[in-house]
């Protein structure tokens, strides 16, 4: 099974452009994205959007991203971030089977060989994230409904620090015994998560903890600095895919979605013409 996950988009309505600098195209990156989705082979088996799906939470900015998504050939499942409106999302993405009809934007995808679970971390009108009590005991009592078949997590927030202040400050607040409920449930492959805009992996609860590269356009910080931003670094958006071929165990991989093919044909070029006849068979 393969879970591609995209996060942090940042869509706004139509007309307007992120940060107000037309260099960001939010909305033209999303949609380089879901090509390059559509073209992979093997095709992923679903996508996850792991929060910050719209900038200002505004109606029109979650109609338009659904707009940029239709093209979409593989079921996705989303979850809030900071930036996003809970009740808004809910009501953009109403008809989705998944969708919670009232409370937290969390749920269970019980339909394919990985169990997917959605935390919703969201805290209204802060940059910070929290998993209080009452959702770390709705995670708790799902994790035992089902404790043989491999569960990925997925939410929006992370809980560890990461070096930088500015993030720090703003990560996900535990009222809990987070961790050691990941390292006491054996099913679970791992957790993956958005937010920071950067690829940041780490070990939780003696699980993989991945936290994905953004769609929008990541933060860049002064290497003598660690409290503030200095500037947006026009990368190539970027995406993650999880791989999961069976047992317990998973494997992480970044890509980035290039405008223009800059790859190179290994035919003519050394390594492949020494080892051309082991690849024809």
């Amino acid at each position: 099974m393969i879970i591609a996950q995209i996060t942090d988009t940042h869509i706004l309505p139509k007309g307007q452009v992120w940060l107000h600098r037309p260099e960001t195209e939010v909305n033209e990156r999303l949609k380089l994205v879901v090509q390059h989705l559509n073209n992979l082979n093997p095709r992923p088996d679903v996508l996850l959007l792991t929060g910050d799906a719209t900038d200002k939470g505004e109606e029109e900015a979650y109609e338009h991203l659904k707009e940029i998504l239709k093209p979409l050939l593989i079921p996705i499942y989303v979850i809030p971030g900071n930036h996003d409106d809970r009740e808004k999302m809910r009501n953009a993405f109403s008809t989705e089977a998944y969708m919670p009809e009232a409370g937290f934007i969390q749920y269970v995808i019980d339909d394919y060989p990985v169990r997917l679970i959605a935390l919703d971390t969201l805290v209204p009108n802060e940059d910070y994230g929290l998993l209080c009590k009452e959702r770390l005991a709705w995670l708790e009592g799902k994790l035992k409904t089902n404790p043989a078949k491999p569960t990925l997590i997925f939410m929006h927030h992370f809980p560890m620090e990461v070096g930088q202040k500015c993030i720090d400050d703003i990560i996900c607040r535990v009222e809990g015994e987070f961790e050691k409920l990941i390292q006491s449930a054996s099913q679970v492959l791992g957790i993956v998560a958005g937010h920071y805009h950067k690829i940041c992996t780490t070990l939780f609860g003696g699980k993989l903890y991945f936290v994905a590269p953004s769609i929008a356009p990541a933060h860049y910080f002064a290497a003598d600095k660690d409290d503030f931003l200095t500037g947006i670094d026009l990368t190539h958006p970027s995406f993650a895919l999880h791989r999961w071929r069976g047992g317990f165990q998973m494997t992480s991989e970044s890509h980035q979605a290039i405008k223009f093919d800059k790859r190179l044909p290994m035919n003519g070029l050394p390594l492949y013409e020494e080892n051309k006849e082991k690849i024809a068979s």
